[in-house]
């Protein structure tokens, strides 16, 4: 089986970004079969900060994958820094999840703990 694109499944949770004075640009996703049964849902973007250069603060981004049933079935999240980001940074994040009926797949950024 080739590897799929399902960019069209994410959901992005504006009010969050707008909430931690981010923007999520650049987004794509794609689901990439494996040998051993798994497809690893590999999800890729950019995080930028609203205005400027600089986060406001440290960032958490949660990307979520869902069934057709609204099951969560895998879940990563990466950490941005505020100290040394400038500009924008890229994420290429992957998931490994045992099912082919992805429904949506939504990222969000949090401030991080």
């Amino acid at each position: 089986m080739a590897t799929a694109d399902v960019t069209s499944l994410i959901e992005r949770l504006e009010a969050f970004e707008d909430r931690v004075g981010v923007r999520l640009k650049s987004l794509g996703a794609e689901l990439d079969p494996m040998l051993d049964g798994l497809v690893h849902l590999n999800v890729r973007g950019e995080l930028h900060p609203q205005s400027g250069t600089e986060l406001p603060q440290d960032v958490e981004l949660v990307i979520a994958a869902y069934d057709t049933s609204s099951k969560i079935v895998g879940t990563t999240s990466r950490r941005f820094e505020a100290e040394g980001f400038f500009g924008f940074e890229i994420f290429d994040e992957t998931i490994p999840i045992h099912v082919n009926n992805l429904k949506r797949v939504r990222i969000f950024p949090k401030q991080a703990d």
